[in-house]
């Protein structure tokens, strides 16, 4: 029997699931997760932190699974040459294997990675996907990033979805935007961000009693 909960939070690029997760971790006093997860797989790859954000949540569509040993081993026995590449699908693996290592100890709010999919049988968790309109999400990234281009702010959020889109699709076989995924959608633009926050803590206490 599972003794942590866990939340996982989908979202589109621009929609602020990111600040409502954050929100959502904080007023439950769950811990927030998001980069702890590249941080822990980047010291056990023993790589740089930034140079492995660039195969995060990215599909190449290379499936060699170079990290098998650390798989069926432990964190402290595992041996990553550091010369050895680094796929798409490798990192995949090792940071669903964090994230289950994590949820184990603590209550959490998961940010992306397929949280929704690994953590899906697991009891105990609730899964959110957090979507905005094309035009309110190029509004709120133009405005976070000082960018007066609408055309710059929207082809950075075509190609995140494009990119999402294609990363879920390879690593575990579904659309990430389909509903049947997640116990609650949420589409910000509606209510505003502070309500959506007090949407999700409402529906969340609801679900995990």
């Amino acid at each position: 029997m599972n003794k942590y909960a866990a939340i996982t939070v989908s979202r589109q690029m621009g929609s602020g699931g990111t600040y409502i997760g954050y929100q959502v971790a904080k007023a439950l006093g769950f811990s927030y997760v998001d980069r702890q997860i590249l941080r822990r797989a980047a010291s056990l790859l023993n790589r740089d932190e930034v140079s492995l954000e660039e195969y995060e949540e990215k599909s190449s569509g290379l499936i060699q699974n170079l990290l098998r040993t650390f798989l069926l081993g432990t964190p402290e026995t595992a041996y990553i040459p550091k010369e050895r590449p680094i796929y798409d699908k490798d990192l995949f693996l090792l940071e669903s294997k964090i994230i289950n290592e994590i949820v184990d100890k603590h209550n959490a709010v998961i940010m992306g990675r397929c949280g929704f999919c690994l953590l899906k049988d697991r009891p105990k968790t609730v899964h959110l996907f957090i979507y905005a309109p094309r035009d309110y999400r190029t509004e709120r990234i133009m405005k976070a990033d000082s960018t007066a281009d609408p055309r710059e702010a929207q082809a950075r959020i075509d190609e995140s979805d494009r990119r999402r889109t294609k990363f879920i699709r390879d690593m575990v076989g579904t659309e990430w935007t389909d509903a049947r995924n997640y116990h609650l959608c949420v589409d910000s633009s509606t209510v505003g961000l502070s309500e959506s926050v007090q949407m999700v803590i409402g529906f969340v206490k609801k679900a995990l009693g």
